[in-house]
């Protein structure tokens, strides 16, 4: 190459290369754009370690627990461990349905008492409906008979 006086330096685009690459960017931007969106919509409503939550969560991995061995549920028992000590961090315990003892055991099973098994039979033995019978019948039906 022979340049006489003026080297050049740096890397320069065609006024089309710059207007190409600009509307290559756009696009891509555009595109994006409901990608993102389809993301947002798709974030769960509540958070995962919120005592309402958790509940369902300790629920399912009990009915999960009824068809399959315990140790194909591990990892599951483990992110609810995890779930379960945060909701302690954030609500307490007694609102997450924790024992106030720390586990102190690495056992599996001792995992899915602690974890599941006790929480879920508190939760329902505490939630017990009463059932009044006197309440089904109409003021009229006593007279009826």
């Amino acid at each position: 190459m022979n340049t006489k006086g003026k080297e050049r330096t740096g890397f320069t685009l065609e006024p089309t290369a710059i207007l190409a690459l600009v509307l290559a960017l756009a696009a891509l931007l555009l595109a994006l754009v409901p990608l993102a969106r389809a993301q947002q919509n798709a974030a769960p409503q509540s958070v995962e370690f919120e005592p309402a939550a958790l509940d369902k969560a300790r629920t399912a991995l009990c009915l999960k627990a009824s068809h399959a061995p315990l140790a194909d549920l591990e990892s599951d028992l483990n992110h609810l461990a995890v779930l379960s000590e945060t909701c302690r961090a954030e609500f307490g315990g007694k609102a997450c349905g924790l024992p106030e003892k720390p586990l102190t055991s690495d056992k599996l099973e001792e995992r899915y008492t602690y974890y599941v098994k006790q929480p879920v039979q508190t939760h329902f033995s505490g939630h017990q409906v009463k059932v009044d019978r006197h309440s089904w019948e109409s003021p009229n039906a006593s007279d009826s008979r």
